[in-house]
């Protein structure tokens, strides 16, 4: 075991609270800092699935070709607001990079190797925090509005995923109505992904953690950190906000798109994006789902949580505090009444950035020329699914450990 350092942890989202939480587990003092309370930031308004089956980065060419339909189709996805088209420069030259296909199939395995190694790091922390009882292991399940779409998928995506050691069981139309019998019959055949787990609850997950993380003797501070700045020839942090300043050991940075911000003045910059994700909670019908079910052909989630349903889907490049784009809340209102043939309450309404790199793999390890600032950001629609194994590998990197798993595809340098 190596000595204890006082490490603080920028970010008090899934992936900063796992990464505290495993610090602690290797005896090291921590100190999250956040300007806002443990898990209000993406990790609220996420879509609840561990989704061990996303092996398959965005940035990939078959999605290159479609983008301009996507882009101009208004019930899509997929959408980028205007006065943020310059932000995305550097981020799309990257994204051109990561569609060939060498770098393609290198993303492929990297994130497979990390979906391969989340359920037992998550298991540790479930169990530790005591938070199994917000989760549900009944799987997900994908399905396709029509036969053409479901066979397309089976000859490409599905087999790609089952490459990378995905389990995943085909559907007829008629298994699907016996395993989800509410939903509306508007799909032809779809897919099982039997050991997908999600949360009926992922603030208050977010909130045990960070329960645990106190009782545990760590220190929860609230603060908008302005600076971070290297000093006595790099061996230590100072971090400062609002006239307050601490010094600290080593810092890891998990504070999602305003990672990229702090890191600029040192010289270290990142082709991070802002993709603002919507949500939507409906009230539920007695027993109406039992399993997250995604809509492919329109990129729309159902998942059922505690008392009411959440409709998630939308990935808009925008600044963080743009104008909500209502035609994209409008659709996901509209494609779950499809979905649940039937007249839905709308009860709750979100929209937050989430942290996008162009290839979708996470940014893990050192800063470059600054040893002492750890990354552990830009993970995307992934934060959920890869937030325990992230702090587990950020936690054996900063203390000495015997790795598990090689973190060089997710260094920076990957973008130089």
């Amino acid at each position: 075991m190596s000595s204890t350092s006082h490490i603080a942890v920028i970010g008090a989202g899934i992936v900063g609270l796992s990464t505290a939480l495993w610090l602690q587990r290797y005896g090291q003092q921590v100190t999250i800092i956040d300007k806002g309370l443990p898990g209000m930031g993406a990790s609220f308004g996420n879509a609840g699935v561990f989704a061990d089956y996303a092996c398959l980065p965005f940035a990939r060419r078959e999605t290159l070709y479609q983008l301009p339909s996507m882009l101009m189709d208004k019930q899509g996805p997929l959408a980028i607001q205007g006065r943020y088209l310059t932000n995305l420069m550097p981020y799309g030259v990257e994204y051109l990079k990561a569609c060939q296909p060498k770098r393609y199939e290198a993303g492929c395995s990297a994130l497979a190797q990390l979906l391969q190694a989340a359920p037992a790091a998550d298991s540790i922390l479930l169990d530790s925090t005591g938070t199994e009882s917000l989760i549900t292991r009944s799987g997900s399940l994908a399905v396709f509005d029509t036969k053409a779409s479901f066979e397309q998928a089976r000859q490409g995506q599905m087999q790609d995923r089952q490459r990378y050691h995905v389990n995943l069981r085909y559907l007829t139309a008629d298994e699907i109505q016996a395993l989800e019998p509410s939903l509306a019959p508007f799909y032809a055949g779809g897919v099982l992904y039997p050991d997908t787990y999600h949360t009926i609850e992922p603030a208050k997950l977010c909130q045990q953690y960070a329960d645990t993380f106190q009782k545990n003797g760590g220190t929860l501070l609230q603060a908008n950190i302005e600076t971070l700045m290297p000093i006595h020839g790099k061996t230590s942090i100072k971090l400062q906000a609002q006239g307050e300043s601490w010094q600290f050991d080593k810092v890891v940075l998990a504070t999602g798109i305003h990672s990229k911000i702090l890191l600029k003045p040192l010289g270290v910059t990142v082709p991070l994006v802002s993709e603002r994700g919507y949500h939507l909670e409906l009230e539920a019908e007695e027993n109406e789902l039992t399993r997250p079910v995604s809509w492919l052909n329109k990129s729309v989630f159902l998942t059922p949580m505690a008392n009411r349903i959440r409709v998630a889907g939308v990935a808009e490049f925008a600044h963080e505090n743009a104008p909500e784009n209502k035609q994209k809340s409008q659709n996901l209102r509209c494609f779950s009444q499809q979905m649940l043939g039937r007249p839905t309450k709308q009860i709750g309404h979100w929209i937050g950035s989430r942290p996008s790199t162009p290839d979708s793999l996470p940014i893990i390890g050192p800063a470059p020329n600054h040893p002492n600032i750890i990354l552990a950001f830009g993970h995307g629609h992934l934060g959920l699914t890869l937030g325990s194994i992230t702090g587990k590998l950020v936690a054996e990197q900063l203390t000495g450990q015997l790795e598990t798993l090689d973190i060089a595809p997710f260094s920076l340098s990957r973008f130089q």
